[in-house]
C-alpha cells in the first residue's frame, strides 16, 4: 500500500494535474502527500563587464527564493482545503542538479508523481526530472498527462509484460493499484516461446503470480509485426478504455531510448492516460 507520495513541481503545464492526482491518491490510500517546490540556483558564468559573481548570485538567489516562497504559499493554501495529510517543501538547489536532490527525497516515499507533456516529444525528451527520478530513486514514477481526467485509482489497467528486471519491478511496484482494479490485462507483445523467454504459455506465469496476490488478471497476446510495441500498448489501452498503463522503464540504455526511440520515450510523449514506470 502506498503511504507516502511525492509530487515535484517541475514548471510543466501539467503540474496542477499532477498535484490533483496526488491529492486523489492520498485520499484513496490514506497516504501522506509531499509537494516539492524547486528553487534551482544556476551556476554563475563569469563576465568581466558584469557585477561581481557574489553580488550577481545573491540577486538571482533572492529573486528565485522569493518566487519559490510565493509558489509554496499558494500550494499550502490549496492543500489546506483538502482532507489529506500533506506538506509543501521548498527545495533549494545550490549548484546541484535538482533531479539528483529529488531522487534523494524520493528514497523516502512509495511513489513519485510527475507531470507529463503529451504531444511534445522534445520537451519530454529533455525532462530530466523524470529520468533522474526513475533511474536514481529506486521508486516507481507515475506520469500524469496534462488535462488528464481518468479515474484514479484505476479500475482498468494494461500491464505491458516481458520477462525482464524492469517489468518485474513494475509489476510489484504497481501492486497497490493492481489489487484494486476490476480488470488487469497482462499484454504480451511478440511473445517468444522458451524457458528463458516467455515460457511455454506466454503470460501464464506472471498471471498466476498476480492471481495469488488477488489481482483479477487476463492475458492478452499481440503480434506487433512491423509496428512499434508502444503503438500496440496504446491501441490496446484505447480499445479497453483503460485508466492506466504499467510498464518497465528504460529496458534499453537511456541513450538508446532517447536517440533511437523506445517504449519509454514513446509512451511519455503519446500516452493520454497515466503511466506507471519502474526501473
Amino acid at each position: 500500500m502506498y503511504k507516502d507520495l511525492m509530487v515535484p513541481i517541475t514548471a510543466a503545464p501539467g503540474d496542477s494535474d499532477a498535484v490533483n492526482a496526488g491529492i486523489t491518491l492520498a485520499a484513496a490510500f490514506d497516504a501522506h502527500l509531499r509537494v516539492v517546490e524547486i528553487v534551482n540556483v544556476p551556476t554563475p558564468i563569469g563576465d568581466p563587464w558584469a557585477l561581481s559573481p557574489d553580488v550577481a548570485v545573491a540577486e538571482v538567489y533572492n529573486r528565485l527564493h522569493a518566487q519559490g516562497e510565493a509558489n509554496a504559499a499558494r500550494l499550502r493554501s490549496r492543500l489546506e482545503k483538502e482532507s489529506v495529510s500533506s506538506e509543501v517543501e521548498l527545495m533549494e538547489c545550490f549548484f546541484t542538479e535538482p533531479e539528483r536532490m529529488l531522487a534523494h527525497r524520493a528514497h523516502y516515499v512509495d511513489l513519485a508523481i510527475v507531470a507529463g507533456s503529451v504531444g511534445d516529444a522534445e520537451a519530454t525528451a529533455k525532462q530530466a526530472y523524470f529520468g533522474g527520478l526513475l533511474l536514481q530513486s529506486g521508486r516507481p514514477v507515475l506520469v500524469i498527462p496534462p488535462r488528464c481526467k481518468t479515474l484514479l485509482p484505476p479500475k482498468r489497467i494494461v500491464m505491458a509484460w516481458r520477462p525482464t528486471r524492469e517489468a518485474a519491478r513494475a509489476v510489484h511496484d504497481a501492486l497497490p493499484f493492481l489489487r484494486l482494479a476490476d480488470q488487469v490485462d497482462v499484454l504480451v507483445v511478440n511473445a517468444a516461446i522458451g524457458e528463458m523467454h516467455h515460457g511455454e504459455q506466454p503470460g501464464a506465469d506472471i498471471a498466476t503470480h498476480l492471481a495469488r496476490h488477488g489481482v483479477k488478471v487476463n492475458v492478452v497476446l499481440r503480434d506487433a509485426k512491423t509496428r512499434p510495441t508502444s503503438s500496440i500498448v496504446l491501441e490496446h489501452a484505447r480499445e479497453t478504455l483503460a485508466h492506466m498503463i504499467v510498464v518497465g522503464g528504460y529496458g534499453h540504455s537511456r541513450f538508446r531510448e532517447w536517440a533511437m526511440g523506445g517504449v519509454t520515450r514513446e509512451l511519455l510523449s503519446s500516452a493520454p492516460i497515466p503511466v506507471l514506470y519502474s526501473h
